[in-house]
């Protein structure tokens, strides 16, 4: 990904299932997302389930921006069902609510 100049956030609102199926329309959400903003923000409150697959773009995504000095974040607030899922699997250090609290409790994510 190319450094973009433009600060002004692009806000990715995401929801459903986020799995296999869906990983690579992720990625693409995702890239075209950087093309338009050095930030991109995240908000997984309307998503209902989330497997290895889509947390492998996030974390890919998370990676490149900041390789490229760009930034990666998550906002809003994450549903329970999905701290629990990645808490339980050893992914999450503990189960916060808010977005900015999931993205400090990801393992290796920053």
């Amino acid at each position: 990904m190319p450094a973009k100049t433009n600060k002004t956030p692009k806000i990715v609102n995401l929801s459903g299932a986020l799995i296999i199926d869906r990983a690579s329309a992720l990625k693409d959400e995702l890239v075209a997302a950087f093309a338009e903003s050095s930030q991109v923000l995240v908000s997984l409150s309307l998503v209902e389930d989330l497997d290895l697959s889509c947390l492998q773009v996030f974390y890919a995504a998370r990676r490149s921006a900041a390789s490229t000095g760009m930034d990666f974040h998550f906002i809003g607030t994450v549903p329970p069902r999905i701290a629990k899922r990645l808490a339980t699997t050893g992914f999450l250090d503990g189960m916060p609510e808010r977005a900015e609290d999931f993205e400090a409790a990801l393992i290796d994510f920053s």
